[in-house]
């Protein structure tokens, strides 16, 4: 049932005649804390930005509120590493509450960061998240994220999701919370401390190509747990998150040798997370796959990804037609297809089991 939420009536914005970066959220809070080099030019509408004030209030008061404290947290800095998100004028955007991005557009979504000196406090993040859990209700969902973004290197964030707040203030916190880790959830329900990156996590090789030899996995989470369950000889630079516009996957194939084994997942997060037509995923996987093949030299096996409920079956199908449409121009690239009827999707509903990935790394190997 949806409660009645009262906001500092100082910042509705609800009788504002122009919204900008100026625009006050609580004391010494702006619409501008959100922004990250970016203004609010794409949103042209008066009444769109004020639903986007309504929906930074709560963020306001949590970095208001956080700042101010003198005692726990009086040493350390509350800041947003992502805000506002703006999307890319090619960008087609999945308009769904899973999408963190489509979350973002509207100031639904926010993640913080806890520094002192400028780095961020892993453990100080963790007594944050549990601070927040028990004194503010102002929430859909609070999440302490940890990833290995910076490879190899553990970092904590704090996503605060909230609902969509009505005109009225009549609206439902289902507070909700999530531990992550490279985008996979640990715990729905209970914050736990991650304090250093687990074993399962990937092994990083050598950055010059001429220490770099043997059996490597580059691109999503499909290949990540190839080199997980597969162990020893894989290397990886795969992370869960990457999609097939992700830089990184072709930075990461520069760095491996003429004639090693590569194994590449791409293009499970873009059918997912964005509207991308399924020709313009394939024709970026089929790009990653030729530098592979045909520029680097390497002996290159892809992992078509499997069929999933995070999106409706015939994206998926749609989009994976695409991707064996686009790779048939090679006669010597392995398409090992995760949607086959001899491996099975694991309890997180979008990667494999772990006899799953061993399978396919024997048959690799």
């Amino acid at each position: 049932m949806a409660s009645n939420y009262l906001p500092d009536l100082r910042f509705l914005p609800d009788s504002l005649k122009a919204i900008d970066a100026s625009t006050k959220l609580n004391d010494g809070v702006s619409v501008g804390s959100f922004l990250d080099n970016i203004t609010l030019d794409h949103i042209a509408d008066l009444g769109e930005r004020k639903q986007l004030v309504r929906n930074l209030l709560p963020h306001a008061q949590i970095l208001k509120s956080i700042g101010d404290n003198t005692t726990k947290f009086a040493a350390h800095k509350l800041v947003v590493a992502e805000g506002i998100y703006k999307p890319s004028p090619e960008e087609q955007m999945t308009e769904d509450d899973t999408n963190p991005n489509y979350l973002a557009l509207n100031g639904r979504s926010i993640t913080f960061e806890l520094k002192r000196n400028n780095r961020t406090d892993n453990d100080k993040t963790f007594e944050l998240a549990r601070y927040l859990q028990v004194f503010y209700n102002t929430y859909d969902k609070l999440i302490l994220d940890y990833d290995t973004a910076i490879e190899g290197e553990l970092n904590a964030q704090i996503i605060i999701q909230v609902p969509n707040i009505p005109s009225n203030y009549e609206v439902t916190f289902n507070r909700v919370i999530e531990t992550r880790f490279n985008n996979t959830v640990q715990a729905t329900g209970q914050l736990i401390e991650i304090t250093e990156i687990p074993d399962t996590v990937v092994e990083f090789p050598a950055d010059t190509p001429d220490d770099v030899t043997g059996y490597f996995t580059v691109g999503d989470l499909h290949a990540r747990l190839l080199r997980t369950y597969g162990g020893d000889p894989w290397q990886s630079y795969a992370l869960d998150y990457r999609s097939s516009r992700d830089n990184a996957i072709l930075e990461n194939l520069n760095k491996i040798r003429k004639g090693q084994v590569v194994v590449i997942s791409s293009g499970y997060n873009d059918t997912i997370n964005s509207n991308d037509t399924p020709k313009d995923i394939a024709t970026r996987v089929l790009k990653t796959v030729t530098a592979s093949k045909d520029v680097l030299g390497h002996v290159t096996s892809f992992l078509l990804f499997p069929i999933t409920d995070k999106v409706q079956e015939s994206r998926s199908k749609d989009v994976r037609a695409a991707i064996i449409s686009a790779l048939s121009v090679f006669n010597d690239v392995r398409i090992i297809d995760l949607n086959s009827p001899q491996y099975q999707l694991g309890f997180d509903g979008k990667s494999l089991t772990a006899e799953s990935y061993i399978s396919i790394s024997n048959a690799l190997i």
